[in-house]
Formats: structure tokens, C-alpha cells, sequence
């Protein structure tokens, strides 16, 4: 199970048959097409083609679906459950449901054109409104003025003006006035609103430049007010009962909307259709085309072309199909095949890139210990049964697919991992729970779980370079296998011997280690003389071979990253036991009702934060130990993802399951 065998495929046919041909790719779902690259047998006939009125059609139709849609969300939004925050919110539905809501396109568009509508209406009705709003605010100060606005003006000499003053400089203005020379101003307030103080002022043309003073040292503003030939408190009442009107009339709009926003499925499924139609037409427009035929490439699963070839039977018989395996220089999209158990951790290698058609898949060989590194570092039962609970009831209540649902089916599987790990240790929530651990106590014997997370390791990293060496073998470089991988796993297990030959009960063969070492050093130096060029020159490489030796340290380098995995276990199983210490410091029981709630809102309050700091910094690590340890020795990964074309939707979610 590993990289799935990939075909390229030709296919021609009637260019009448084309769209035909399209759908049931799309429906299907499992042939990348490729465009803007075919090259069929061409006499100069053949060139892209594709209907840009009928692209531009749907491309307008897509825009007034989506205002029609944003006009009822505005109005009335669905509102999400607390999964769909995360998920998204999308509307279920049966094939059949959906199929007959696009059969009822006329009466959407209806619904749509209506939408429009309404929504434009109260675009206007809420613009007038606004200008309403601030015009009656103008208004409101100069209630109580008995004069028309259309008054307020300059007449012959008199001018007569509106002013709007700080309510701290009323004094002042007022007293300014007062002062002017003979024949002096009217001056008249009209209110005073909050901060400001509103004046009625009549005044000769020849005290402008006075006043123009007094205003300024005043913070004053010369209001206009407008020009109706009507007082200010008549207008504002005008105004008022057009106001409510228009409010009234908002409503009835509202009410309206709120009819058509059951028609909402309706319009989302024909939005769906339309964007899918859309993708295939666009596709339709890059193939190459003469004036009878199309033609297209594109690539298909070795498993599923004995069922595209039964589809194009049926389509029409004429329909020409070849498949033929990829060339050596070509870029062939990647698609994974693994086994149920073990497809979940594809989304830890899909982050990290896709592996090349032809290298090897290495999920197969991360799961066991991406599952195992994971039960270590939570290894608390009680952790993992609500992550395992929590990733299964997700699972079965949100529709997921593609990497969500890998990823939470790998948290799941990661809770039940750290259950089993809790299990061992007598890990329940810390140490709610105390018991005689079957294995033993990362907290007691925090060396051992070192020993254990560093044997580990050194295992993952010894099947990185066998891997390696397998890659070699599998391109026929059977001699760089043994020189580069083969020497290199001798002379690491010679320094590991010769290290802890004493642990391992090897005293006998003390003597041996050293020479194992020594030996298997000379052959990785003299091993660098190998290949081509003058036997002198080939000869001058070997002192070379001192410096790859050197790559032992950073082979324990990688080793001691694995302790990390001591460090995560041990910094949540003690932060478990410090949350329970705090816990029985309140002494909760049932006659004891505050401790009790004190104790409760510390343990929740308290492990959840641990459990969501635990999980995070399990996973995190535990990729970085895959990426930057496992992958370096083996993985060079850079290929391309297989996105075939396929159905894509938007707002609906077709609930196969719900059919009878």
C-alpha cells in the first residue's frame, strides 16, 4: 500500500459528445484533466475552444444568486450550531431533494429576481433614512424658531444667520453683543442641546467684520439650515411622519424577505450547480478541439480505469480512450492507497508534501510510531478517552472529508493510544485515580521513560536509513547501498555497542566493540574512493571520509530529540497532579457545597486547559519528530497532489445516506 499507480489517459472523441463526456468525469470524480498541454497527432486543425458568452452567462447568473443569497443571510442569517463555527454551515439535503430543486429553476429565478428587488428597495428606503436621520438632528435645535428657514438670509442690509455656539462661551458671546456699537444686534437663543447653545442673530451689514470677530473668539459656526418655506418645527414634524413611514414600510420589506428566505435551499442548490457547470465549461474551453473532435489528457488510478472505460462505452461507443504509464521525466500527480487503519496519518505526510510518483509512500512506516510517540507523551486515560470521545462524536455528527476527516479519525485514534499508555502508567486526570501502574510511573522513573522514548527512537531512525537503503536498491544501486547505508548502520551500531555494552549484559565481548568500530570506520573512508577517475585521484577522496564520520554526531543529535517525548509526558501528568493538589485544598464534598463548586470549577476548568495544551504539544511535536528526524533520512517528498476534476459544493451537503 503506498503510492497508487497512476495512468496517463487520451481520450477523442465527437466534439458533440464533449460535454457528455465532461459531466460524467466531473460526477465521477477520479480523472485529473490536464490543460493547455495536450498535443494530439494535429494537421493544423486543431485549437482551443471554448462558448465565452455562455462563460460569461453563468458568471453573471453566479453573481445574482450570491446578492439574492446575501440579501437573506443579511436578514435573516442561519444560525450556526456550535460545530458548524468550525465546520461551516451547510444546508443537507438528498440527491433527490437536490434534483428537484433544480428543476424548479424557474420559479428560483423568480425568487432571485424578487430578492433583488427587495433588497434594493430597502438599500434605498435605509438610504433615505440616513439622510432623514441626520436631517431632523439639524432641525431638532431650532424647534422653537417661528420663522420660516427660507428667512434666514440677508435682506437688504440686515443679515440674518443661525449660530451655533460652545455652551462655555455663552457668556461671553452674549456679552459681546451687548457691546457692539450703536445700532447694535438681535440676538435671540433658541436652545441650548447638550455642550452647544443655539442663537437666532440679526445684524447690519456694516457690523459683519465685528461679528466675523466676536464668532471666531467665540468658536462659533454660521449653521445652514436649509431654505424651506416652512418653520423649523413644521418641517420636523414633516419629516417625522415620513420617517415612520419609511419605517413601516421596512417592515413590510422585512416580512417579505422573510417569505422568500424558505426558497434559500432552492437558490443555493441551483448556486451549486451553476458553479459546477461553470468549472466544466471553463475545462471544455483549454481542450483542443477541431471542428468535429475533441481531445484531452489526463491521468486516472490504475484501479478506476476499468470503469471509466464502461462509462465512455456507454456515452457512445465511438469514443476513443488510451492509457499508457507516465514517462520518466514526467510530472505525474500523486494520489494515496493505504489501508483503512493506516490512511489517517496521510494527512501528517500531505502537510509535509506529497511524495514523488515512483518514491516510497512513508505513511505506512510513520503510523506505528506517530500512534505510539502520541500515547506517550498525553499517556493519561482520562485525557485520552475524552479526546477520543470528543474526535468521535465530531466525527459522526459533522459530515467531513479530505484532511478534516483524517485528522480528527488520527486524534481519535491518538486518544485511544494514550488511554492504553494511561492505563499502564496510572495516569487518570494526574493522579485522580491512584493504582499499582501494570508498566510504571513516568513521574517516579523519569529515566525509564527516557530509555524507553530514546530506544524508540533510535528505532525510527535505523528504519529511516534501512528505507534509504531500500529506495537504492529499488533504482539498482546495489553497491551505494551497501557503502553509503549498509556501513553507516555497522558503524552506529559498533559506537552504540561499545557504549552500552554494559546495560546489555555484553561484557563478554568487550573487546570486540572496539574493533567492530574502528573496522567499519576504515571501510566508510576507503568507501569514498569508489567510482570514477584515476585510481590516484580516487585515492586522495579517502581523507575526505573523516568528515562523514562526523554525521554520528548529528545522528545522536536527532537521538536526543526523541526526549522530548519524556519532557511532554512528564510536564502534563504533573501539571494533572497539581490541578488535583489545588483541588483538595478545597476539601469538596457534599457538605462542604462552596468547596465542592471551587473543586469542580478547578478540575474542569483546570484539565481542559491541560488536555488542549497536552494534545497540541503531543501532536506538534510528534510531527516535528517525523519531519525533521525520520523524513531527513530518507524522504525527499515534492510531488504533486492528484485534483481531479470533480464535483464542488458550496453551500449544499448531499446526504447520500438519507435516500430510501
Amino acid at each position: 500500500m503506498a503510492v497508487a499507480r497512476t495512468k496517463k489517459i487520451r481520450v477523442a472523441g465527437r466534439l458533440h459528445h464533449r460535454a457528455a463526456v465532461l459531466k460524467r468525469l466531473q460526477e465521477l470524480g477520479f480523472v485529473e484533466i490536464e490543460t493547455g498541454k495536450a498535443l494530439p497527432p494535429a494537421d493544423g486543425k486543431w485549437h482551443p475552444t471554448g462558448d465565452a458568452q455562455e462563460q460569461a452567462a453563468l458568471e453573471g447568473e453566479l453573481v445574482e444568486i450570491t446578492a439574492a443569497l446575501a440579501v437573506l443571510d443579511r436578514f435573516h442569517p442561519v444560525r450556526p450550531t456550535f460545530i458548524q463555527q468550525f465546520s461551516g454551515i451547510k444546508t443537507m439535503m438528498t440527491p433527490t431533494e437536490y434534483q428537484n430543486c433544480l428543476a424548479r429553476e424557474d420559479e428560483a429565478w423568480v425568487a432571485i429576481k424578487l430578492c433583488r428587488r427587495l433588497g434594493e428597495a430597502w438599500a434605498e428606503n435605509e438610504s433615505r433614512l440616513g439622510q432623514l436621520a441626520g436631517r431632523i438632528q439639524e432641525l431638532t435645535p431650532w424647534t422653537a424658531l417661528d420663522i420660516p428657514l427660507s428667512a434666514v438670509q440677508k435682506r437688504g442690509p440686515l443679515f440674518l444667520r443661525l449660530i451655533k455656539i460652545p455652551r462655555r462661551y455663552k457668556a461671553e458671546f452674549l456679552k459681546s453683543i451687548e457691546e457692539l456699537e450703536k445700532p447694535g444686534a438681535y440676538c435671540e437663543e433658541v436652545s441650548t442641546l447638550g455642550s452647544s447653545s443655539y442663537f437666532f442673530l440679526i445684524y447690519r451689514e456694516e457690523q459683519e467684520e465685528k461679528l466675523r470677530e466676536v464668532l471666531s473668539a467665540c468658536e462659533a459656526q454660521v449653521v445652514e439650515a436649509g431654505g424651506e418655506d416652512r418653520t423649523p418645527a413644521d418641517l420636523l414634524e414633516e419629516l417625522q411622519k415620513e420617517e415612520a413611514e419609511l419605517r413601516q414600510r421596512q417592515a413590510h420589506l422585512e416580512e417579505e424577505i422573510a417569505v422568500l428566505a424558505k426558497k434559500r435551499p432552492m437558490l443555493q442548490a441551483l448556486y451549486d450547480d451553476k458553479a459546477n457547470r461553470l468549472r466544466r465549461l471553463q475545462v471544455a474551453g483549454e481542450l483542443l478541439c477541431s471542428e468535429r473532435t475533441f481531445y484531452l489528457e489526463g491521468w486516472i488510478t490504475a484501479k478506476n480505469l476499468p470503469r471509466l472505460r464502461s462509462v465512455l462505452r456507454d456515452i457512445s461507443p465511438t469514443i476513443y480512450l488510451e492509457a499508457v504509464d507516465p514517462e520518466p521525466d514526467e510530472e505525474v500527480p500523486v494520489e494515496l492507497e493505504n489501508h483503512p487503519l493506516i490512511r489517517p496519518f496521510e494527512v501528517v505526510v500531505e502537510v509535509y508534501g506529497s511524495p514523488k510518483y515512483g518514491e516510497a509512500d512513508p505513511t505506512p512506516a510513520l503510523a506505528p510510531f506517530f500512534i505510539v510517540f502520541f500515547g506517550l507523551a498525553l499517556a493519561d486515560l482520562g485525557y485520552g478517552l475524552a479526546l477520543a470521545a470528543l474526535c468521535w462524536y465530531l466525527l459522526r455528527t459533522v459530515k467531513m472529508a479530505g484532511m478534516a476527516k483524517k485528522l480528527f479519525t488520527l486524534l481519535f485514534m491518538s486518544g485511544l493510544s494514550s488511554a492504553f499508555f494511561g492505563f499502564l502508567t496510572a495516569g487518570v486526570f494526574g493522579d485522580l485515580i491512584s493504582y499499582t501502574p501494570l508498566w510504571f510511573n513516568p513521574t517516579e522513573e523519569p529515566t525509564r521513560l527516557l530509555m524507553v522514548a530514546l530506544v524508540l527512537g533510535g528505532v525510527q531512525l535505523y528504519l529511516g536509513v534501512i528505507l534509504k537503503a531500500v529506495a537504492r536498491i529499488k533504482a539498482g544501486q546495489y553497491w551505494e547501498a551497501i557503502f553509503e547505508e549498509g556501513l553507516w548502520l555497522l558503524f552506529l551500531t559498533s559506537l552504540i555497542l561499545l557504549l552500552a555494552y554494559k546495560p546489555l549484559g555484553l561484557e563478554a565481548y568487550a573487546g570486540f566493540f572496539p574493533k567492530l568500530a574502528v573496522g567499519s570506520a576504515i571501510a566508510i573512508m576507503l568507501s569514498r574512493a569508489r567510482g570514477e577517475g584515476p585510481f590516484f585521484k580516487r585515492l586522495l577522496r579517502i581523507p575526505a571520509g573523516v568528515f562523514t564520520l562526523y554525521n554520528a554526531v548529528n545522528f545522536f543529535s536527532d537521538l536526543l530529540s526523541y526526549s522530548r517525548l519524556m519532557a511532554l509526558g512528564l510536564s502534563g501528568a504533573i501539571i494533572g497532579q497539581v490541578i488535583n493538589f489545588f483541588v483538595r485544598m478545597f476539601n469538596p464534598s457534599f457538605r462542604n457545597p462552596i468547596g465542592l463548586l471551587a473543586g469542580l470549577a478547578i478540575f474542569c476548568g483546570g484539565h481542559l486547559l491541560n488536555l488542549l495544551l497536552s494534545v497540541l504539544s503531543s501532536y506538534v511535536h510528534n510531527c516535528r519528530l517525523q519531519y525533521i528526524e525520520f523524513f531527513n533520512k530518507f524522504y525527499e517528498a515534492g510531488g504533486r497532489p492528484f485534483r481531479p476534476l470533480a464535483e464542488q459544493y458550496r453551500y449544499i451537503e448531499l446526504d447520500e445516506k438519507g435516500e430510501s
